[in-house]
Order: structure tokens, then C-alpha cells, then sequence
């Protein structure tokens, strides 16, 4: 068995290994054992006295990053019961492809659990990792330094991010500065222009156009290279960034850009898989609004949100707050409340600062309507609570 061997690669010691099988168990809708019950579990199963059943290998496996090969229980792995020790892995020791492998996994793993469960339930964890990962880039030989530095920035920026839509404005422009140090060592043009978009982003979210506006430009320094989902994002914070300045022409420009882009071109990095016509679309339809243009808004979401895909539902309840505040800026009362009930449900799944935001600019509009309206009492109310809970 190599689960010791594969938690101490990670930086972890068994407490930190518990607690990620309880929260896969979690996600996995399985009960799991009291917590001394797993770590006496965990204990034999480390020290080769028993053997994981095919349940607690599923939950290894999720929480390591690993595969059953790998984690010593597969087909081809050694058997298990021999007198000879598990060896100890010094840091220096764990950095190796297989490492460099599990991190990426584990990557992966906390953007799912952020999208299913939230920010919060994955900024810790990233947190760790990211620690570990520039600890190891200072021991690094030259051949890994540049396969480190890409992972600590993808970390970074993943923790900007997390930051972000937990609404800590100043922790996210942090994360995302050391996301864009750590990328301008690794030569990736992709990830640089990301990183940097990314930063604009951020910026944006906090009310500051011209600062949104220079980093947009450089994520499109190197616009001919880029694939087209990377210079669609990088438009897309120029027309978030003009909006905030109250440039309608721009802004019209940028969305157009953005749009003309994402629909016909299928060249794509591996950056930014949530980046499609919809996504797009809503991204638009936010400036549009801004600029208190909600008769250019209400298409887009319309469209967008038809074909909005599964497994972006956070999002699909940012778009249909974003689409109930639009309609009742263009007086569509009574479908206004019964979109604001959709978002309201799908924010409560799911709750970010971006969602939560969005159906605070919904109920400040709801205040000009008259209370003695029944829908509008009634939706009022419960954005009241969502928002102070």
C-alpha cells in the first residue's frame, strides 16, 4: 500500500487525509464512519495490516488524486502484506511527474468542488497546496522548475478566483498578482494572457475601469496567438471595463468582438472550458445592463440561458438573476418576480458572492415598486433573507 507515501507527497498528515475522505464521502451522498473509527482504519490500512474495501479505494483514490494502480491496491501493484517498512519521502524526493501528476488532479478536483459546493469549501485546501508547491520550486531542478512554476501559477489563479467569488476583492487581486509572477517563469503564453485577464477581471468586479482596461490589454499583447476562447475573455473584460467608464460605443464594440469570436471559431486552450456562446452572452448582457441598456440585455439572456450547459449551474443562477433584473428594468413586472424566484432558488443551491451580488442589484431595483403589490412584497422578502442569512 502507498497511501502514506502518497499523503506525506502531498504535504499531509493523516488528520488532513481524514478530513478529505469525509468531505468525497459527503460528495458522493455516502455516510461515513465516525472519525476515530476511519483514522483506526486508515491506520491498518498504512501500516499493511488490512486492505481497503472497493468503496474506501473509490474514496483514496478521489482523495489522493491517484488511480488503484497507484495507490498499491491494482492489478499490477505489488502484493500487499510484506515485513518491509514504507519508505519516508522527503520533499525533495516527492517532486516527480507522478507528483506533479496528483497535483494536477487535485486541481481539477477543487474546481469541482467549488462548482458543486461553493468557494468556501475549496480555498483552504487550494491555500495548502499552493504553499507546498512554491516550497518545492525553490528545491526544484531546472527540468521540473518550469512544470512547478505552471502548476503553482494554475493554483494561484484558481485561488484568486475562489476569493473572488467569495467576495474578498483585495485577497483575489493578491492571489491573481502571484498567479501572473509565477506564469511570466513558465514561457506559456496562454496562461500569461489568462492570468492577466483574469487580474482585469478582478479589477472590473471592484469599480476600476482603468485598471481593468490596461490589464485587458495585456492579455491581448499577443492577441495572433492566442486561441479564441482566450481573446473572447480578454474582449469580454473590455467591454466590462468601457461599461464602467459609461462607453456605449466601446462597449458595444467589445461585446460584438467577443461574440463574432466565440461563435465561429472552435480554437480553443485548456484554460477555460466555461467559456462558450452562452457564457459569453451573459457576460454581455451584464455591460448592457450597466449601462442601462436592458433592451439589449433581455435577448441575450433569453438565448443564453436556453442553452446554458449543466454543469455550469452556478452560473445559471448568476444568469437568471441577471436576466430578472433586466426585465423589470424594462417593466416586465410579474415575470420579473417569477425569474427572481428561479434565481433566488438556484443562488440558495449554491451560493457566491458574484450570485448574491447579483440579487442585491435585483431587490435595490425592486424598491421602486410599490410594496402593496403583492409579487413584489412577497419576492422582496425572501431576497431580504437570502441576503442577510
Amino acid at each position: 500500500m502507498r497511501i502514506a507515501e502518497l499523503r506525506r507527497a502531498l504535504g499531509w498528515g493523516q488528520e488532513r487525509l481524514l478530513t478529505e475522505l469525509e468531505q468525497h464521502a459527503f460528495r458522493l451522498g455516502r455516510s461515513a464512519p465516525t472519525r476515530n473509527s476511519l483514522r483506526t482504519s486508515l491506520s491498518r490500512w498504512e501500516n499493511g495490516h488490512n486492505v481497503p474495501d472497493e468503496s474506501s479505494r473509490e474514496l483514496l483514490c478521489a482523495a489522493l488524486g491517484c488511480s488503484e494502480d497507484e495507490l498499491g491496491v491494482g492489478e499490477s501493484s505489488a502484493p500487499v502484506g510484506g515485513s518491509e517498512p514504507q519508505p519516508t519521502v522527503s520533499s525533495t524526493a516527492a517532486i516527480t511527474p507522478d507528483t506533479l501528476h496528483i497535483y494536477r488532479n487535485l486541481l481539477g478536483m477543487y474546481a469541482q468542488l467549488d462548482a458543486s459546493a461553493g468557494p468556501r469549501a475549496a480555498i483552504g485546501p487550494v491555500r495548502e497546496q499552493l504553499r507546498t508547491l512554491e516550497g518545492l520550486l525553490h528545491q526544484a531542478s531546472a527540468p521540473m522548475r518550469s512544470e512547478l512554476a505552471e502548476l503553482a501559477a494554475r493554483y494561484a489563479e484558481l485561488g484568486g478566483w475562489l476569493a473572488q467569488d467569495n467576495g474578498d476583492s483585495a485577497a483575489a487581486a493578491s492571489w491573481s498578482a502571484k498567479a501572473a509572477d509565477l506564469a511570466a517563469l513558465t514561457g506559456n503564453a496562454n496562461l500569461v494572457s489568462y492570468v492577466w485577464m483574469r487580474r482585469s477581471n478582478v479589477a472590473t468586479d471592484a469599480g476600476q475601469a482603468h485598471e481593468g482596461l490596461l490589464l485587458a490589454d495585456g492579455a491581448l499583447a499577443q492577441a495572433d496567438r492566442l486561441p479564441a476562447d482566450l481573446q473572447a475573455l480578454a474582449y469580454r473584460q473590455h467591454a466590462h471595463a468601457y461599461a464602467l467608464r459609461g462607453d456605449e460605443l466601446q462597449t458595444g464594440r467589445a461585446i460584438d468582438r467577443a461574440l463574432d469570436i466565440t461563435v465561429h471559431s472552435t480554437d480553443a486552450s485548456d484554460l477555460a472550458p466555461y467559456c462558450g456562446v452562452s457564457y459569453i452572452q451573459s457576460e454581455a448582457a451584464s455591460a448592457w445592463v450597466r449601462l442601462g441598456r436592458p433592451d439589449r440585455a433581455v435577448g441575450l439572456l433569453d438565448d443564453a440561458l436556453r442553452n446554458w450547459p449543466a454543469e455550469q449551474a452556478r452560473d445559471h443562477g448568476i444568469g437568471l438573476a441577471r436576466l430578472a433584473h433586466a426585465v423589470l428594468l424594462a417593466g416586465e413586472l410579474d415575470r420579473a418576480c417569477g425569474l427572481g424566484h428561479q434565481a433566488a432558488d438556484a443562488v440558495q443551491a449554491i451560493p457566491s458572492a458574484r450570485a448574491l451580488d447579483e440579487l442585491e442589484q435585483l431587490r435595490g431595483t425592486l424598491h421602486q415598486y410599490r410594496r402593496n403589490q403583492p409579487t413584489v412584497a412577497e419576492l422582496s422578502d425572501r431576497l431580504r433573507l437570502i441576503l442577510r442569512a
